[in-house]
């Protein structure tokens, strides 16, 4: 998930900035004495980012900042995990407190698979990040185009469906990092990672921004993937799959 939230959402918050190639034990110190004193970090949250450590550190190695910021507060109906850009600048927002999202995340799925389903979550975010830090968000590989909105929709209908479009496009890219991660990192799990993520974007997803599931269908055997890094993995079966969305 992207998170559109630039200003007020984001105030009040436990930072740690940037991710280092430091000890996990190390960054929990530094979100629990953040400037802006708030509670201590949970377990729950730890068990999250402990979790998630391999993938932020490829990121790191990939040359991506990713900040990591704790949300104090309650909020419900809000992602676990979702990724901003801000001042140039990846955020990683972990919105756990309170929240009965993330356990939902994890409803029905085996215990073993737990691990990977959450560095799957996170390897998706991260590939938002390296959309934004590539300068690529919102656009289109060259030789593609998004399709004419009708003429008889007004101005601000139009926009909407545009801004879905997009959006669309942006969570499969990110899909797609998820599960080249889980090919390259997890094989074995693949499948099952693999059937989880389906499941969720058949869950209440048609029609949404998370409605990927032209990308999750074409990564079913994950041969698609190839060579190059995730991102570059990622490229090719979302191309594919931007021609059966523009069909």
């Amino acid at each position: 998930m992207h998170l559109n939230i630039f200003r007020d959402a984001l105030t009040g918050l436990q930072t740690v900035r940037p991710w280092s190639a430091g000890s996990l034990v190390v960054l929990m110190a530094l979100v629990s004495s953040a400037a802006l004193a708030g509670p201590r970090i949970t377990e729950l949250e730890q068990r999250w980012l402990t979790a998630g450590a391999p993938v932020l550190e490829h990121a790191r190695q990939a040359g991506l900042t990713i900040d990591i910021i704790v949300q104090p507060n309650v909020q419900l109906d809000v992602s676990p995990l979702s990724m901003a850009f801000i001042n140039g600048r990846c955020k990683l927002v972990l919105t756990m407190r309170g929240n009965p999202m993330v356990e939902q995340h994890l409803e029905g799925v085996a215990a073993a698979l737990h691990e990977a389903v959450i560095e799957a979550m996170v390897a998706h975010e991260v590939g938002h990040c390296w959309r934004h830090s590539q300068g690529s968000w919102r656009f289109l590989p060259a030789g593609f185009a998004a399709p004419q909105t009708t003429n008889s929709l007004s101005g601000g209908s139009s926009r909407l469906l545009r801004d879905a479009d997009y959006k669309r496009r942006e969570e499969g890219f990110a899909d797609l990092v998820a599960l080249a991660w889980t090919h390259s990192r997890r094989p074995a799990q693949y499948r099952q990672v693999h059937a989880w993520l389906a499941g969720e974007r058949e869950d209440g997803s048609s029609g949404s921004a998370h409605d990927t599931a032209v990308w999750v269908q074409l990564a079913r055997d994950y041969a698609v993937f190839g060579a190059g890094n995730l991102f570059e993995q990622a490229q090719r079966p979302w191309e594919a799959g931007l021609l059966h969305a523009y069909d």
